[in-house]
């Protein structure tokens, strides 16, 4: 475990990947992956945490503990440090375990929370993770660990229980407030909170922490979801202080002195079609996304439910200090149903809060073949379309700099590497030792792959799991069990999609074949070294990994190009295709098969009056032997996910909403169209920013001078009239505060209108009657 992996800085610890099989789960340390030029075999074999049958693993948030659950033993811990003398799994809770069915790590591994089986007893069990000392437990029927969070610096923890959500001190265990909202039946917390690079964070800061609420519908009332702020802004039922709390300071005197009702709500949003909402937090954890779904479409038109998208704010850049909620806008691209909606099939943040600008949000949706697209992190507006294809994830490193558009599950599992910051799929450099492409190649050769078709890579095993390695420079797929019973093993890409032999990889694969891989995912990484951080903004490094860009081509190779790289492809593809090698994966630059045909069709002869006549044996799937039904098929339907490749979407200069979306097929002509510097371009959009603020701040101001005119001049043209109607609004103003005081909960409207009252007392004193 000593070695270091040379594709990251060498102070920092090797990538390491966690194995759970039916026989042990096993500890691997990953070599230097970072370059597809070195091929040097190592040694196979990991170590050993734990041998027998396991029923799950948890990872602690910092990568530095491994909790193993035996059924015959209990709960094990496994010190996963580099200076443990021994990694094998030892019991460490001071109580029985064997029962233990769930568990889960608090946001920095301080506490272990586990649930058992209901038995009249608590089992919903908080442990001390270091000692397995048992600090509190609640009883909770339901199989589910969500009900226990903590915040994202483990201060407080929130339990829900019915009607309520209670917070308590999560060093003594104490009530410290609760959260009253009836009929909640999910929260959610942020377990990570990053700050902007131009913010600056002081020391004395009070820290104020977000949640989302969703309440169900009932007969006649539609289901609701709340962003709420504790301590300050949590609901008017809420409170800071809990009842038991109170009383015990005050003797049970003068509750409402120490007991004060929290502020109302930052925003809330009623969902009429909404049976559960799944929440995603922004990695600064200031807005959310709100994907809510319903099992059953109550129309009867569609077999598959429905599913709306929806963007929690914070901080409403046109109101400050207030929260706002809103639909995310879909790219009118994306396939509608029958019904004439488009549904959503996956979201995900960009995962760096350290970005510049707004952090962006992914968005899968469509119908098959779905539209993946970027979106504006305050607006909801697109901004990027990844193209139309069978996927229905989308997996961004770490760092936010590459993503993966993969399409897993029931899906064929294709996947598209990206660089978010460069708008294009990630070029592979292949290395051919042995394919030569004409008079001037020699052994020593590569050629770059650019285009699309031939940088998609589809593994040939249905992919169970899926995700990035902590550096995001590879990129791990496993095939387990018991979602799957055959072809179980894990495969590794670099991060442009070139697959990893398995030559270089410390585990052997066929060990899992074929059902007896249950779990496999990376260790992760040790939180960043905030000891030596001294600046005034109370800021650190975010990362442990530094962030890196591509890697250059390779310097000791000499890459082909022209008629060269030309005739290198058509072999590489011809000996691909003719030495049967498809059980890993297809794409030129894996290793394994690739779709494209024997011989090499330039771009410019692939359509139409686009060159000379390309032979039908000469053209794409002809080698073959012959398309099947169904993928001709499938070609068909995605004629047109071409047309929607890499756009950049832009709006027009006009009114909110007049958005366009302008194609590019070369990413390079979307952002720089008329060859300026990146300058210019920078200040032409700040120009083009502050002309549209302009804009609005004078729409805005005359709306409201024209609001203020109609109303003096109505008020001029019959004073009487409008007096009696501002008393009659007054009146059922007064009515509201009665149901309020008498613990009935009002809708938006009554709501709105006790917020609106002052001014319309302060309009009837104007009128002076």
């Amino acid at each position: 475990m000593s070695n270091k992996n040379a594709s990251s800085n060498t102070d920092h610890q090797p990538i390491r990947l966690l194995a759970r099989s039916k026989q042990a789960v096993e500890l691997y340390t990953l070599p230097d992956t970072s370059s597809a030029t070195e091929a040097t075999k190592i040694k196979k074999g990991g170590t050993i945490l734990h041998e027998g049958k396991t029923t799950l693993h948890v990872l602690s948030p910092n990568g530095q503990v491994a909790f193993i659950h035996d059924v015959s033993v209990g709960l094990l811990r496994s010190d996963l440090t580099e200076n443990s003398a021994n990694y094998k799994a030892q019991t460490f809770l001071k109580e029985d375990s064997k029962a233990v069915q769930l568990a889960k790590c608090s946001p920095r591994g301080s506490f272990l929370v586990t649930w058992e089986r209901h038995s009249g007893v608590n089992n919903l069990k908080v442990w001390e993770s270091n000692n397995g000392t048992l600090l509190t437990s609640f009883s909770c029927k339901k199989a589910t660990l969500t009900g226990l969070q903590w915040t994202h610096d483990e201060k407080f923890a929130f339990h829900l229980v019915t009607n309520e959500i209670h917070i308590y001190d999560a060093n003594t265990w104490k009530r410290v407030g609760k959260v009253r909202c009836q009929g909640v039946s999910s929260f959610s917390l942020p377990s990570v909170k990053g700050v902007a690079p131009n913010i600056i964070v002081g020391k004395d800061a009070a820290e104020k922490y977000l949640l989302t609420v969703f309440t169900p519908g009932t007969k006649g009332k539609p289901s609701r979801v709340d962003l709420l702020r504790y301590p300050d802004r949590m609901g008017r039922e809420s409170s800071t202080v809990s009842s038991d709390a109170s009383a015990a300071s005050t003797g049970g005197n003068n509750n409402d002195a120490v007991n004060p009702p929290s502020g109302p709500a930052l925003t809330s949003k009623s969902l009429f079609n909404a049976e559960e909402a799944q929440v995603q937090w922004s990695p600064r954890a200031d807005s959310a996304l709100v994907l809510t779904q319903t099992s059953i479409d109550s129309t009867g038109e569609s077999y598959y439910g429905s599913s709306h998208l929806f963007l929690l704010l914070e901080n409403d850049p046109k109101r400050p200090g207030n929260g706002s909620a809103l639909s995310v806008p879909l790219p009118p691209e994306a396939a509608k149903d029958a019904q004439g909606t488009v549904p959503i099939v996956s979201c995900s943040w960009v995962s760096n809060p350290t970005i510049t600008g707004t952090v962006p949000f992914t968005v899968i949706s469509g119908r098959m073949p779905a539209l993946a697209s970027l979106h504006h992190g305050i607006t909801g507006e697109p901004t990027f379309l990844f193209g139309r294809a069978h996927r229905n994830s989308v997996d961004i490193s770490p760092h936010g700099r590459f993503l993966v558009v993969g399409g897993y599950g029931n899906l064929a599992g294709g996947m598209d590497f990206w660089d978010r910051n460069k708008g294009k799929m990630i070029p592979r450099h292949v290395i051919l030792p042995e394919i030569g492409g004409g008079s001037n190649v020699n052994n020593e050769c590569y050629v770059t792959i650019k285009e699309a078709a031939d940088l998609t890579v589809t593994s040939s095993s249905p992919v169970v799991g899926h995700e990035w390695s902590p550096d995001s420079r590879t990129y791990l797929v496993s095939t387990t069990s018991p979602r799957m019973n055959v072809e179980n093993g894990i495969h590794l890409y670099r991060y442009d999609g070139a697959m990893v032999e398995e030559s270089r990889l410390p585990w052997d694969n066929s060990k899992y074949l074929p059902d007896k891989l249950l779990s496999a995912e990376y260790v992760p990484a040790p939180f960043p070294n905030t000891e030596n951080n001294s600046n005034n903004s109370g800021k650190s490094e975010f990362y442990y990994y530094p962030d890196r860009p591509q890697s250059p081509a390779p310097k000791r190779y000499n890459e082909l190009k022209g008629e060269d790289a030309n005739a290198a492809l058509t072999k590489l593809r011809a000996s691909h295709v003719g030495n049967g090698k498809g059980n890993s994966n297809k794409g030129i630059g894996g290793a394994g098969a690739t779709p494209a045909a024997s011989a090499y069709v330039p771009p410019a002869a692939r359509k139409a009056g686009g060159g000379a006549y390309v032979p039908p044996g000469a053209r794409r799937g002809a080698a073959t032997g012959g398309t099947s039904l169904a993928e001709r098929m499938r070609q068909e339907r995605e004629g047109s996910s071409a047309a929607v490749s890499a756009k950049k979407v832009t709006k027009k200069v006009g009114p909110v909403g007049a958005a366009s979306v302008v194609a590019a097929t070369d990413a390079s002509s979307i952002n720089n169209p008329d060859g300026k510097s990146k300058n210019a371009i920078r200040r032409e959009k700040q120009r083009l920013a502050k002309e549209k603020a302009e804009r609005e701040a004078a729409e805005a101001e005359r709306r409201k001078k024209d609001e203020e005119a109609a109303r003096a001049q109505a008020n001029m043209a019959d004073p009487e009239k409008r007096a009696k109607k501002i008393k009659k609004s007054l009146k059922q103003i007064e009515e509201i505060k009665v149901k309020e005081r008498n613990g009935e909960e009002l809708n938006d409207d009554q709501k709105k209108k006790l917020a609106g009252e002052e001014s319309l007392r302060e309009e009837l004193a104007s009128l002076g009657l």
